[in-house]
């Protein structure tokens, strides 16, 4: 039974491929805070933080691994605490992210791995990093990575995210049959269903056809930010009207969690997904942009993580579409 070591192993991609492991016969060890207490017959935990450097290697090196992916390694350093500790593995897959291209001319639609990796934001940063160090180890001793870029996988997070922010309001909004905002509407985003995610770490695992490459993990039609809103009123059930903000007019607001936006989401993000779909035919889009809208309001739903859109909190939202009214009138 191959040993399978993943550092992380809860979140919104990795708790699924944790599931489909385990079902798979493989022999699963989390490594993680594991600050929710979970325990399952289907895996083991080790905890730590990977931030205590020296007892993450430590620990790790007590175990031999065949096979290992990190969801985790934000930056050099984590690759290279990675890199010290599974030094022997026999493939180690990173979980990266679309953000390492950063703003890319049109010409570069749909975006193909080995198009110019040129980030802004903080977080793109480092996993370009985290990835130019892998990549140095894969050419001098043949370290058996692969990097594997999601997009914009979504499914079981607590905060949704609507264009511009991460924020659940924006669906109590729509319950209630009052207008939300947007961004431009028309841009473009490979939206992924989390449940589709899981396949592109698994057919990667121990298939030699990906070791030294990178693969976007997409969902292989784009979609607009206005399909995306509106699959979510098809989920709701009500229908309600989007007004597009300037982004000067939403910066001012200084919102939560605006980076993603201000760095990423204001931009076409149309990635190409001819490679992952050539070398991991596992991986495949079954769940639609409306399915997959669906099964997240449930989630969100069951969770009670949806919140009072008319809390002072949010008056934000109809306070700048009043401006944006008034200016029309």
């Amino acid at each position: 039974m191959k040993k399978v070591l993943i550092i992380g192993g809860t979140g919104n991609i990795s708790t699924g491929i944790t599931k489909a492991l385990s079902a798979e016969g493989y022999d699963v060890t989390l490594f993680n805070r594991n600050e929710t207490k979970t325990s399952s017959k289907d895996y083991r935990v080790i905890q730590g933080d990977r931030h205590d450097r020296e007892m993450f290697v430590h620990r790790l090196r007590q175990t031999h691994f065949d096979y290992a992916i990190d969801m985790i390694c934000f930056d050099r350093k984590d690759a290279e605490d990675d890199f010290a500790a599974l030094y022997d593995v026999g493939h180690f897959i990173m979980c990266s992210t679309g953000a390492v291209y950063g703003v890319l001319p049109p010409h570069y639609t749909p975006i193909p791995e080995d198009a110019p990796r040129n980030p802004s934001w903080s977080y793109g940063i480092g996993k370009k990093n985290a990835e130019d160090f892998f990549l140095e180890k894969f050419s001098d001793c043949r370290f058996p990575v692969t990097i594997i870029r999601p997009t914009f996988t979504y499914g079981r997070q607590k905060l949704f995210f609507r264009q511009f922010l991460f924020d659940n309001s924006w669906i109590d909004r729509i319950k209630k049959g009052k207008p939300i905002l947007t961004g431009n509407p028309y841009l473009l985003r490979n939206f992924l269903h989390v449940d589709d995610a899981a396949a592109a770490f698994t057919g990667a695992l121990g298939n030699p056809k990906c070791l030294g490459q990178a693969y976007n993990m997409v969902g292989l039609r784009p979609h607009s930010w206005q399909e995306f809103h509106l699959a979510m009123m098809h989920a709701v059930g009500r229908e309600v009207e989007m007004i597009e903000a300037p982004y000067s007019l939403l910066a001012s607001y200084h919102l939560p969690n605006f980076e993603s936006y201000r760095e990423n989401w204001r931009y076409n993000g149309f990635y190409c997904g001819d490679k992952i779909a050539r070398d991991i035919p596992s991986f495949h889009v079954s769940v639609s942009l409306e399915e997959g809208i669906r099964r997240t309001l449930a989630f969100l739903e069951d969770g009670d993580h949806i919140p009072n859109s008319d809390l002072p909190e949010y008056a934000w939202e109809d306070e700048i579409i009043y401006r944006l009214n008034s200016i029309h009138m």
